[in-house]
């Protein structure tokens, strides 16, 4: 790379993008009318919303889903409708927590690739939405299908225990790409995992068999500094290291308002929620 040549993602940090929450759930009145049935009921059945195989027993939350599948979507989506829908509830439930990760430490974490061998899995709250720098991370729904660039990840953890009483927690995550000026909607990739002790922890290995994790795959992407997130044990080891370096990072973390700004301005329209960005300051990680 020439010197001085900027890579994509690293000018000054930019306010938190429209996030797909408020391209989904904003609109009218759901949110304020659905949300709050449905933990009303999780409540009163003692059901735990965030487990999901317990979230489709909630009666309000099966009514909504079907209320928000459009009659000509093909059977193959009809999962990855269910998907959002339980992220969105358990982040609206979760105070909308949205961590925005600047770009000096999305490159930090892929290029050094901190061990995370000892690291004793925690998120920063039960449920989340990760947003990326911009263009940054590239990934296809299908390898027969281009590209399309990721703009984060919504991810839920539930607390779970095994039938020897052995607690674990079940990581539920949404990988969501595409999301752009000219196109109404966007594509999602649900995944999960679980993690406690004696599980192995798939961000202490190789997201690949061939390769480095994360390395560029698009025709030109690797003058611009691109990286490429083909499998399930990357995205998985993308949100570890950015757990992992929230947790560590504390002062790194500020809380910042939603911008004040028309929707319109700047490269993408902006989010309209508050959000806790995600910055690289040279302290116990650097």
């Amino acid at each position: 790379m020439a010197d001085g040549m900027k890579q994509v993602g690293d000018r000054a940090p930019d306010p938190a993008r429209l996030t797909p929450y408020e391209l989904a759930f904003l609109e009218g009145d759901f949110e304020s009318r659905v949300f709050p049935a449905i933990e009303a009921e999780a409540k009163e059945r003692g059901e735990d919303a965030a487990q999901r195989e317990r979230f489709t027993f909630i009666g309000q939350a099966g009514d909504a889903v079907r209320d928000i599948i459009p009659e000509d979507a093909p059977p193959e989506m009809l999962e990855e409708y269910r998907a959002l829908f339980y992220h969105a509830f358990n982040f609206w439930s979760a105070g909308r927590r949205t961590y925005v990760l600047d770009a000096p430490v999305a490159r930090y974490l892929v290029e050094s690739s901190p061990r995370l061998d000892a690291w004793t899995f925690a998120v920063p709250a039960p449920a989340f939405y990760l947003q990326l720098p911009a263009n940054l991370f590239w990934a296809s729904i299908t390898p027969e299908l281009p590209p399309e660039p990721v703009d984060g990840f919504f991810v839920t953890v539930a607390q779970q225990a095994d039938a020897r009483g052995v607690p674990f927690a079940h990581l539920q995550g949404l990988m969501v790409l595409g999301i752009h000026r000219n196109r109404p909607g966007f594509s999602v990739i649900p995944f999960d995992a679980e993690v406690g002790a004696g599980i192995p922890a798939v961000w202490a290995e190789p997201g690949r068999e061939e390769g480095r994790d994360f390395e560029n795959v698009l025709p030109g992407g690797d003058m611009a500094g691109l990286y490429s997130i083909l499998t399930t044990s990357e995205a998985l080891k993308l949100i570890a290291l950015a757990a992992w370096y929230i947790g560590e990072n504390a002062a790194d973390v500020s809380p910042e308002p939603a911008a004040d700004l028309p929707a319109d301005d700047g490269v993408a329209p902006v989010s309209r929620m508050d959000f806790l960005r995600v910055r690289f300051g040279g302290g116990s990680a650097a």
